[in-house]
C-alpha cells in the first residue's frame, strides 16, 4: 500500500491524471495498491473515463465526506454541496474496480445528533466499500481551534486533541457513537458480514437504527470490553436475533453459514449453525465434480442449504427446496450452486 498524502490529491486535474495514468498503465506483476484521498465533487469526466482502465485493486480512493449537511459544511468552510459528491461517488461506484472510503465525522460545529444519523443514512445509501466514522480533532494552529468557544467545543487536552462535546452533541451522544463506529468498522468495512446485513437492512426503517441497536446489544453484553473470536463475531447475529428482534429464524441461520462459508475455513463450521450433511452423498458429489470438471477450483467444499440464501435476499423468495453450492477452499468470496449436478445424478440414479 502506497498512500498519498495530500488531502486534495486531485484539485489540479491534469496533475493528478497524469499520476493515475502512470499507475494504470504498470503492468500486471504490479500488486501494490495506490491510495488517494480526493475531494469527489473535483472528479472530471475524462478522469473518470480514464479509471475506467484501472486495474481492479491498483487505486483505492479516500472520500471525507465529513457531512452531508450542507449548513454545517458551510460551518466548516467547506464551499461543496454533497449532491456533488453523491454524483461523483456513485459514478466512480459504478466502475467496479475502485476501492471507495467514505469519511464522516462526528463533533462538527453545529451539528446536532439528528444530522448525523441523516449523514449516516445517507453515506450509506452509496455502498461505499468502507465507511469510516470519526470524531473532530482540534489541532493546535487550526482555524477550528479558534472558533471553539463559539461552538462551545470541550475537547482532550491530550494528543490528538479529540472533541469530547459541543453545544449540539453531549459528551454521552459522542460515547454512544464510538460504539456504534466499532459495529460499524467490524461488522461493514471488513466485506465479512454483507449478505447478514442486508438481511437486517429489511427489519430496520433506516441503517442507521440497526447498527445503533447492534451497538447497545454489544455494548450490554460486555462484547466491546473483550476480545471475542471471529467465529462469535458471526454468532453475535443469532443473539441480537433472538433476544432484540425476539425471533429464530431458519433463514437467518442458512444466511449467516453462507457468510461464514464465503469468508472462513470451510473444514469447520460451528456447531451453532444448524447443518444437513450427507458425507456418503457430499463423496459422489465430490468426485463427479473432479471428474466432470464443472467447478474449476482446485479445491472445494460442498454445503447444504434448506433455502437458497442469495434468492432470498434479492426477491424475498423463500423455496423449501434444498440448495447447494461449492466453495472454493483456497479464494474467499467464491462459489458455485451445483444443483444441476445434483439432477443430472439423480437422472443417473448414482445419488
Amino acid at each position: 500500500m502506497v498512500k498519498f498524502v495530500d488531502r486534495t490529491f486531485n484539485c489540479k486535474p491534469d496533475w493528478a491524471k497524469e499520476i493515475w495514468k502512470f499507475i494504470i498503465e504498470q503492468d500486471e506483476s504490479v500488486k501494490t495498491t495506490f491510495h488517494f484521498e480526493i475531494s469527489a465533487d473535483l472528479l472530471k469526466e475524462d478522469q473518470i473515463e480514464l479509471l475506467k482502465k484501472c486495474p481492479k485493486e491498483r487505486i483505492q480512493f479516500e472520500v471525507g465526506v465529513q457531512t452531508t449537511n450542507n449548513n454545517i459544511l458551510r460551518n466548516i468552510n467547506r464551499h461543496v454541496n454533497f449532491e456533488s459528491i453523491r454524483f461523483k461517488v456513485l459514478e466512480v461506484r459504478k466502475l467496479k474496480n475502485i476501492k471507495q472510503h467514505l469519511d464522516l465525522i462526528a463533533g462538527l460545529p453545529g451539528e446536532k445528533i439528528e444530522s448525523f444519523k441523516k449523514s449516516f443514512n445517507d453515506v450509506y445509501s452509496m455502498k461505499p466499500e468502507e465507511i469510516q466514522l470519526g470524531f473532530l480533532k482540534l489541532l493546535k494552529g487550526s482555524p477550528m481551534l479558534e472558533e471553539a468557544d463559539k461552538w462551545g467545543m470541550v475537547y482532550s487536552p491530550y494528543p490528538p486533541y479529540e472533541i469530547l462535546k459541543t453545544n449540539e452533541m453531549s459528551y454521552d451522544e459522542i460515547s454512544y457513537l464510538k460504539d456504534v463506529e466499532k459495529v460499524v468498522d467490524k461488522y461493514y468495512n471488513t466485506n465479512k458480514f454483507n449478505n447478514i446485513l442486508k438481511y437486517f437492512e429489511k427489519c430496520y426503517s433506516k441503517p442507521y437504527d440497526f447498527f445503533s441497536k447492534l451497538a447497545e446489544f454489544c455494548r450490554a453484553k460486555g462484547y466491546f470490553d473483550r476480545n471475542i473470536s471471529q467465529v462469535k463475531y458471526y454468532e453475535v447475529f443469532l443473539e441480537f436475533n433472538h433476544e432484540v428482534l425476539e425471533e429464530n429464524n431458519t433463514i437467518l441461520n442458512e444466511i449467516i453459514k453462507f457468510d461464514y462459508l464465503l469468508h472462513n475455513k470451510k473444514k469447520w463450521v460451528p456447531p451453532f449453525l444448524d447443518r444437513t450433511s450427507d458425507k456418503d452423498k457430499n463423496k459422489i458429489l465430490r468426485d463427479y465434480l473432479k471428474e466432470s470438471n464443472e467447478v474449476e477450483y482446485k479445491d472445494f467444499h460442498i454445503e447444504e442449504f434448506k433455502i437458497n440464501p442469495i434468492e432470498v435476499l434479492e426477491s424475498n423468495k423463500v423455496s423449501n427446496e434444498a440448495v447447494y453450492f461449492a466453495f472454493d477452499t483456497q479464494r474467499e468470496n467464491q462459489f458455485k450452486k451445483i444443483n444441476d449436478v445434483i439432477e443430472k445424478l439423480n437422472t443417473n440414479e448414482n445419488i
